[in-house]
């Protein structure tokens, strides 16, 4: 199968999508988060997978935008953990780095690491962090490195000046796998999770009473997030995670509660709960 992952050969993305899909399938990289949904929802790649939380950084709230935008359906997740590494070009050395290149969540992850040992150092955000060590390597920077994964460094053969730089060592990124029709996880499933998306009535308690259809059936709620609706000033959608398969009966109750208090509801899928997973480098 073509499978879409944002970045280059070495992200963090491939990372999790080689252990999600397994090594045996053809990996498509693309520049940007949307032209990964975009491949998906058009065809052009039979699934895809990006990040769209990190347990430091919160959330890729783009990310969120673009699966409703995008029609794209969530088919299973998983949580990878996150070693961050400064890379740089063989003759590099620390006191020579002027330059740090990487995406903004790697930065943000590296916050208190920077702040110490770099803190004069022009920190400049870039799209992925598997393309900004291509960047230093491409153009043979010796007065900048890039954080990104051990695999990026193998890949593009480079040295690694700090290993796990990171400012918590329990650095985790949830990624979600996307295909353009829903999938339902087997019935024999041992845990499964379910994902919506709803604006409310505009009624008093109106979020109250949208959450207490699932406190009211014991169903554990596992994450909620809020998003402005575009051109809609201050109306927001709001995306739901919650337990259980959406075809359950508590769980299909719940929904059809729900609806009766909502202008609008989208299902983004119900799928099995990621495992987490620690990558595995290796040259290739």
């Amino acid at each position: 199968m073509n499978i879409a992952f944002p970045g280059e050969r070495g992200a963090f993305s491939e990372l999790a999508a080689v252990e999600f899909f397994g090594p045996d399938n053809n990996f498509i990289a693309f520049n940007e988060f949307n032209d990964v949904f975009e491949s998906v929802a058009s065809g052009k790649c039979k699934s895809g997978l990006v990040p769209i939380e990190n347990s430091l950084a919160g959330s890729i709230h783009q990310n969120y935008d673009a699966l409703l935008e995008s029609k794209c359906h969530i088919i299973g997740e998983i949580y990878l953990q996150i070693g961050h590494y400064l890379i740089a070009n063989e003759k590099v050395t620390p006191k020579n780095i002027k330059r740090i290149f990487s995406h903004p969540q790697a930065l943000a992850q590296c916050k208190k690491f920077l702040k110490t040992k770099f803190p004069e150092v022009e920190t400049i955000s870039f799209s992925n962090t598997a393309l900004a060590v291509k960047k230093i390597k491409k153009e043979n920077l010796k007065d900048s490195a890039a954080i990104g994964s051990m695999q990026a460094a193998i890949d593009f053969d480079m040295k690694v000046l700090a290993s796990n730089i990171q400012d918590n060592k329990w650095n985790t990124t949830r990624f979600i796998a996307l295909e353009r029709k829903n999938h339902y996880p087997a019935r024999n499933q041992s845990s499964v999770k379910s994902s919506i998306v709803f604006s409310m009535k505009n009624i008093p308690g109106a979020l109250f009473k949208c959450l207490a259809v699932f406190a009211l059936r014991d169903i554990d709620l596992h994450k909620i997030e809020s998003r402005p609706v575009h051109g809609r000033g201050f109306k927001y959608l709001f995306y739901l995670d919650f337990s259980g398969d959406i075809r359950d009966e508590a769980q299909n109750n719940a929904i059809n509660h729900l609806k009766e208090l909502t202008s609008f509801y989208h299902f983004l899928g119900s799928y099995p709960t990621g495992r987490q997973i620690k990558p595995v480098y290796k040259k290739r």
